[in-house]
């Protein structure tokens, strides 16, 4: 009799040191958009009683929301989010994570599933342009951040990235493109060899995408006080053109600038006008110039869409010496392309009009 009531105490002491758990836990959606009184709500089951709390980050690991629930019952529960960062400003149209952190009985608990999913490479599908109603079409089987790049096929040039990593649902996706590059030099819309390149990694099962879905990442204004701890080893080794093995906040393409290196005129048309050995000056803009050169690239430069000349060693600055007496009079295009070896690209085209002396 003693010995059974001394192994009663033993599990009953057991059972009170064990800490809480957090089970079941799940948001009642993905997307949510507070401008039409929409709220993120998170459910969850406990347990044992615990005081939660809900903290919310962006997509470099900064806090932008703590909600505290005070002290819960044990069952099922759920905690809301309206979408607002610490000061109570809206945050802006862009994917975030949560995490749930109980405590009982002087233990802690946290339940976060950002390292532990995503990053998943997806096979985009049915990609198609549409060039009656200017829409890049698309479907996605998970939420997840998305590249679109737009260029010639069979070796030609990237001549402009239309979405840089963004966020987007599952589902089908319409983007809209008025078919022009990024210099608004060439409508490639029209182009026979347009090629579109469409790649998606997931995003974490405790994503939340706020409003909607952004033509580009913006970071709301908050201190990188409070960082989220990560719950998983993270990859040490970068691998080429990998963009997930980056922050966010650096994953973008590079903003290029192509002009010419000599005094031309212009025709009626806005076309440069040249003759002979044409100096070409490629370019970044002063935003990105200190994180291009921090990683390895390559300045590669195409005429009408061909491969015409390549330098292996990057830096910026750097001028280019065409010879235009290699191509008939008349309109032509020259591309540049920035090859960040981490996945980083830049494009601009430059139109001229060649005449032969």
């Amino acid at each position: 009799m003693r010995r059974a009531v001394w192994l009663l105490a033993l599990s009953l002491l057991s059972s009170l040191a064990q800490g809480v758990e957090i089970t079941r836990v799940s948001a009642e959606k993905r997307s949510f958009n507070p401008a039409q009184q929409e709220k993120a709500v998170i459910h969850f089951n406990l347990d044992q009683a615990a005081q939660v709390t809900l903290n919310i980050y962006d997509g470099r690991d900064r806090l932008v929301k703590r909600i505290a629930s005070g002290q819960l019952a044990a069952g099922d529960q759920q905690l809301q989010w309206d979408g607002r960062d610490l000061k109570g400003v809206l945050l802006p149209p862009e994917a975030y994570s949560y995490t749930l952190t109980a405590q009982s009985n002087g233990e802690e608990v946290t339940h976060d599933l950002t390292d532990l999913s995503g990053d998943e490479a997806l096979a985009v599908k049915d990609v198609s342009w549409d060039r009656e109603r200017g829409l890049v079409r698309y479907y996605l089987e998970k939420p997840a951040r998305v590249s679109i790049r737009l260029g010639l096929k069979e070796g030609g040039p990237l001549l402009r990235t239309l979405l840089d990593w963004v966020p987007r649902n599952s589902g089908v996706q319409t983007e809209p493109w008025d078919g022009w590059d990024i210099s608004r030099a060439l409508n490639i819309g029209k182009h026979p060899k347009l090629n579109l390149a469409v790649t998606a990694y997931s995003l974490s099962d405790n994503t939340l995408l706020l409003g909607p879905g952004p033509s580009q990442i913006v970071f709301a204004d908050v201190p990188a006080d409070d960082i989220r701890k990560k719950t998983a080893t993270q990859l040490q080794t970068k691998r080429m053109y990998y963009h997930t093995d980056q922050p966010l906040e650096s994953r973008g393409d590079f903003e290029t600038t192509l002009k010419l290196a000599t005094d031309a005129k212009r025709d009626k048309e806005g076309r440069w006008v040249v003759s002979g050995k044409v100096p070409i000056r490629l370019d970044v803009a002063k935003k990105d110039r200190a994180r291009l050169l921090a990683r390895r690239f390559e300045p590669v430069f195409f005429v009408d869409g061909t491969f015409a000349f390549e330098n292996e060693v990057g830096f910026i600055p750097i001028t280019w010496q065409w010879d235009s007496s290699t191509v008939n009079e008349g309109e032509h295009y020259i591309t540049v392309n920035i090859r960040g070896y981490e996945g980083n690209f830049g494009t601009a085209t430059l139109k001229v009009w060649v005449e032969h002396q």
